[in-house]
């Protein structure tokens, strides 16, 4: 998934004055709605549409103001009491402070490294964006025709952005310039007709008169044939013959200068820990070992007589564990919802309004993007989605979606997602933050919840839930491998058809792209999974597993190490009760 996607999942409220002290309080809105304006398709995200119409200025000068608000943010932090504050307050403002020093920390590499990806890459933003938009209205509509009309400055400035990364030798290698390129040559080849870019101007609502409807179709038409398909024309040319013959000589973000310490950057950033790369991939290598003899032990249960790898030819060669269609995949994957939620209360006191959907990636992005998932908007306008890759359904196996479901949709990251819009007690800042490492680490753990949720009643899907666990393991070892290690292509790939041959080959090419973020899984994972056997363990029979869950979630998105400091506090509590 993309930096914009895991954005996106969070939304907020406001907080009256009442509730926090004068001070915080009104650092704690003056900073979020600069944030806002700083950045429309965030703002856009969590529901504030005052900024619909417009792009986030990308220019140099507005990037350095960007860079000297969180300088100035953090100078304020520091004129803040020691004392006299609630823990609550305290928690935000470390909160902010670990947030806005972790970005100035990773801006470069954010700007320069990670604005070509064929995930994180800023030419499919604009189409995450567009379909969050909402189009009820017809100011509604007439913002998504601003957004086409200003598509030329919005390329032009990432392209001065590519021109600076160039310069600095920061630039992505071959494999992703070239996923990117194909990219962008589905997109620009795509008639008004077809393109997801106007899809909402080919479904209007009953209010909208029949006179306004043909006017914004045949408005977001212009903008479409004469400002979004010249610009992408422009990018399509600028990647193939500018930036390509830039790429970096290896996959490997050693490769390039600083490229060791660039790495270092993006383990904290994404990871929230102070762990080495050779501390993680050593961890990897572990944590593959311990789920492999799991499985092993799933296979004596499916009375089956073999290695792992001799398992999963046996079940790739029976057409019955594959799809026959897109659609069968995801009337799969919609039928394990339903048996999903209805056991949530088991494992929940906190039970959100729940307003999601599973549907296909688009084809311009199936072939280079996983599943993926986005939080409702908080006013309920846009509905919560699991977006389900569907690419080669014949290819694809039954026995990994129930863990699947679990992670991206319930009660992983939609499910977390809704919950933080709900959290009343909680200033908008903190519902509006998120990291990697928590999120994808909730959604991992929400996985390991299946049989309490109905989940994983044969060996087949318990083996699947383990294939889940372990291809986050393999990450581990991998994308260390890769940007520190210095191992080829080749290397990985070795390692992955031993360790997570049900996986698409397209994973490489998704660490070599975005550093670091496939390490967040297992970290999240780890540090959760500790914290309960830490729970358990001190609250023996006063343990619920509810109050714990809600007690993860129920802060917001929080750094590992905040998290294992509040969820102690927890457990001190509980302990008393």
């Amino acid at each position: 998934m993309s930096r914009f996607a895991l954005l996106l999942l969070l939304a907020g409220v406001q907080l009256t004055s009442a509730q926090i002290p004068p001070q915080s309080d009104q650092f704690f809105k003056d900073t979020f709605e600069q944030m806002l304006r700083d950045n429309p398709e965030f703002a856009t995200g969590v529901g504030r549409h005052e900024y619909d119409d417009r792009w986030t200025d990308y220019s140099k000068a507005a990037r350095d103001r960007r860079r000297q608000f969180l300088g100035r943010s953090l100078a304020k932090i520091a004129t803040f009491p020691a004392t006299g504050l609630s823990p609550e307050h305290r928690l935000t403002l470390r909160l902010i402070e670990y947030d806005f020093k972790s970005r100035l920390e990773a801006s470069d590499l954010e700007e320069h490294l990670l604005t070509v990806g064929q995930m994180t890459g800023f030419h499919n933003n604009v189409f995450v964006l567009t379909d969050r938009m909402p189009g009820q209205t017809v100011h509604d509509y007439e913002n998504i025709v601003a957004r086409l009309r200003a598509i030329p400055a919005y390329v032009d400035q990432h392209l001065a952005i590519l021109d600076e990364a160039i310069a600095a030798k920061m630039t992505q290698p071959k494999s992703v310039a070239d996923r990117v390129i194909d990219q962008i040559a589905i997109q620009m080849n795509q008639s008004a007709a077809e393109s997801a870019l106007l899809a909402a101007f080919r479904a209007f609502p009953s209010n909208i008169p029949l006179a306004e409807q043909q006017r914004l179709r045949e408005e977001a038409q212009d903008a479409y044939r004469n400002r979004f398909l010249p610009s992408w024309r422009k990018l399509h040319t600028y990647i193939t013959a500018t930036y390509s013959p830039h790429v970096r000589p290896a996959d490997s973000l050693s490769s390039i200068p600083g490229g060791r310490a660039a790495y270092a950057i993006l383990i904290r950033r994404l990871t929230t820990t102070s762990m080495s790369a050779e501390e993680i991939h050593s961890l990897g290598e572990r944590e593959v070992k311990r789920i492999e003899a799991e499985m092993q032990a799933v296979l004596a249960d499916a009375a089956f007589k073999g290695t792992i790898a001799e398992f999963q030819q046996k079940l790739d060669a029976d057409p019955q564990w594959h799809f026959t269609s897109k659609e069968e995949m995801l009337a799969y994957c919609r039928n394990i919802a339903k048996l999903i939620e209805p056991n949530l209360p088991s494992q929940f006191r906190n039970i959100p309004k729940l307003l999601w959907g599973i549907r296909a990636i688009p084809e311009d992005r199936e072939a280079a993007s996983a599943t993926n998932a986005q939080a409702p908007s908080p006013d309920y306008s846009v509905p919560g989605w699991m977006n389900l890759n569907t690419y080669l359904p014949e290819k694809q196996f039954k026995y990994d979606k129930e863990s699947l479901t679990l992670h991206e949709a319930i009660p992983g990251h939609i499910f977390q997602g809704s919950v933080a819009i709900t959290q009343s007690n909680l200033p908008d800042i903190r519902k509006f933050y998120s990291n990697s490492a928590f999120g994808e680490g909730w959604a991992l753990y929400a996985e390991s919840l299946g049989p309490a949720l109905g989940m994983y009643r044969d060996p087949y899907s318990r083996f699947g839930r383990l294939t889940s666990e372990r291809f986050r393991a393999v990450r581990l070892v991998v994308d260390t491998g890769i940007h520190e290690l210095g191992w080829t292509r080749a290397q990985a790939l070795d390692y992955f058809h031993a360790h997570a041959p049900e996986e698409s080959v397209a994973e490489i090419d998704r660490y070599i792209s975005w550093p670091a973020q496939a390490l967040s899984y297992k970290m999240g994972e780890l540090r959760i999974q500790a914290m309960r056997t830490e729970a358990e363990k001190q609250l023996g029979a006063k343990f619920d597993v509810r109050d714990f869950n809600d007690a993860v979630i129920g802060e917001g998105r929080l750094p590992l190490d905040l998290l294992t400091e509040e969820l102690k506090q927890f457990i001190a509590s509980a302990s008393k009760k």
